[in-house]
């Protein structure tokens, strides 16, 4: 006679009362119960909030705020609607221009307890779009039989499920407005339950795709993403292993590009590093450039330099720069560039 397992209850989360003290580098806000550091999640300095419990340890918890009984005048309403599962982002309940003096005070706090450097002075925050600036991203994907549809998007917060998500408010609008497109397309196909993530790569006119691939695709799946790719005007590649497998879906495709001060054009492929900010990454190079004006007598030493994304700038004005990368792939490509 089969044994009956002994299914223990699950008990409902153990909730408490905090006064938030700081903000975490991560942005959960912290407070000190019962002698232990716990971080809670939605939750700001000075705010008193309720929370429910979801690790604990002996010196350290974790929770996330269910009640906020006594809101921070810097708290302000999320601009997605899915903030409150998506695991993308952690701070949009905070103002954008208090969410910069946070982290210059994350960053006062580091340079303090790691460096021991106190009264630093520091220059003014670029700053730019709030909303559509991210140009990268890689995007879970995984079809759901119980929803019925094909996720497609980032990981439920503190969670490694999918969020159940429409959109994405950060994400470049070629992209973050079509995750229900993206969903259907996969949907469509006959590895739909193969196909893990696709990366983001958008540059300054086309927006690449890379579908990441465990069984090849059929005919008729390569009819119906070429068909997408037409109408979105998007360029599809795959990826079967390493990054040495990505292909274009059909045919050559244009080389990835952008802009960068000094009249420099970077090229790069889909699966290279690049910024994810590109107005900010612009912002960051003319600030360089006006901080060291550079002339034909400087020799400069530009390390984990990259594609050459402050190095060929700098190579326009100075007289001589040395770029130095790890990476045998970027160096390649940074020759290329230069």
């Amino acid at each position: 006679m089969a044994r009956r397992r002994n299914r223990r209850k699950k008990l409902p989360p153990e909730t408490a009362t905090a006064v938030i003290e700081s903000l975490a580098h991560d942005g959960r806000g912290v407070a000190h119960l019962d002698d232990r550091a716990v971080f809670i999640a939605g939750a700001l300095p000075g705010e008193e909030v309720v929370f429910e419990y979801t690790k604990k340890k002996r010196d350290i918890a974790e929770g996330r705020t269910t009640e906020v009984l006594v809101a921070s005048p810097d708290r302000t309403e999320p601009g997605c609607k899915h903030y409150a599962i998506c695991g993308g982002c952690s701070l949009q309940h905070l103002q954008p221009e208090k969410q910069i003096i946070a982290k210059q005070s994350i960053l006062f706090d580091q340079f303090k307890s790691i460096a021991k450097i106190e009264n630093i002075d520091i220059w003014p925050a670029l700053t730019g779009p709030f909303w559509g600036y991210r140009h990268r991203a890689r995007l879970g994907v995984k079809d759901v039989v119980k929803k019925g549809r094909v996720l497609v998007g980032f990981r439920e917060k503190a969670s490694p499920f999918l969020a159940e998500i429409e959109s994405c408010e950060v994400l470049h609008p070629s992209v973050g407005k079509r995750l229900m497109e993206l969903s259907s397309l996969i949907g469509e196909l006959s590895i739909k339950n193969k196909i893990p993530q696709i990366e983001v790569s958008i540059c300054d006119n086309r927006t690449a795709l890379v579908f990441r691939i465990l069984e090849p695709l059929s005919d008729d799946d390569i009819a119906i993403l070429g068909a997408f790719e037409r109408s979105a005007e998007v360029d599809i590649y795959t990826q079967s292993k390493g990054p040495d497998t990505i292909v274009p879906l059909t045919g050559e495709k244009p080389q990835l590009s952008y802009a960068l001060p000094n009249d420099v054009t970077l090229y790069f492929g889909p699966s290279d590093f690049v910024q994810v900010n590109v107005d900010i990454n612009r912002e960051m190079i003319n600030r360089a450039l006006e901080t060291l004006d550079l002339n034909e007598n400087d020799n400069v030493l530009d390390l984990f330099c990259g594609l050459g994304n402050f190095t060929l700038p700098m190579a326009k004005v100075a007289g001589h720069v040395t770029g130095v990368e790890g990476s045998e792939e970027l160096i390649q490509r940074a020759k290329q560039n230069a």
